[in-house]
């Protein structure tokens, strides 16, 4: 079984919008899946990490390039609070 990959792109978002619409995409995916988030300031990619490490989701990479930075984040099991 191959392992499910959501993409969302939150770049130029607020850390309010950010979390709103990574909550949103987390809630679509099963248990195990892995979303992958694109954003552009650090302070999004700091409260998108603890946001994860807070409901239970593992940050299995990050990567900082030219173009933004990527989170790719395994969903947890306590996954149904709101941001």
């Amino acid at each position: 079984m191959s392992e499910s990959v959501v993409t969302v792109d939150v770049r130029g978002m607020l850390c309010a919008q950010a979390h709103q619409v990574a909550w949103k995409a987390m809630r679509g995916i099963s248990e195990d899946s892995v979303l992958a988030l694109f954003c552009n300031a650090s302070d999004v990619k700091t409260d998108l990490l603890l946001w994860a490490k807070e409901l239970g989701h593992v940050v299995i990479d990050t990567e900082e390039g030219q173009e933004g930075i990527w989170l790719w984040v395994r969903k947890g099991q306590k996954s149904g609070s709101k941001p």
